[in-house]
């Protein structure tokens, strides 16, 4: 085992989020602004090295106009995952 640099994941990556962020044509630093979540605390949340907590999720969903019957989808992909849910 080598030495690997930078941070381990402890989350799934929020592919699907990021594809949404493109989506509406918008950037880390868009949200930030809109959000008040920083930009690298954003960067980790999204890359899955730091949770997000559901205020966050709840501000992220209203910027990037996701409906509720589909929060799970993005922001909490291994749900899907683990109960093989087709969306």
């Amino acid at each position: 085992m080598g030495y690997r640099r930078g941070k381990d994941r402890v989350h799934d990556e929020l592919l699907a989020l990021k594809g949404r962020i493109r989506e509406k044509k918008t950037s880390y630093r868009g949200l930030s602004e809109a959000t008040g979540i920083s930009v690298n605390a954003l960067n980790n949340k999204i890359n899955g090295y730091t949770a997000m907590d559901t205020d966050e999720v709840q501000k992220l969903a209203a910027v990037l106009d996701i409906d509720a019957n589909d929060i799970v989808k993005y922001f909490f992909p291994s749900i899907i995952a683990k109960r093989n849910i087709k969306i």
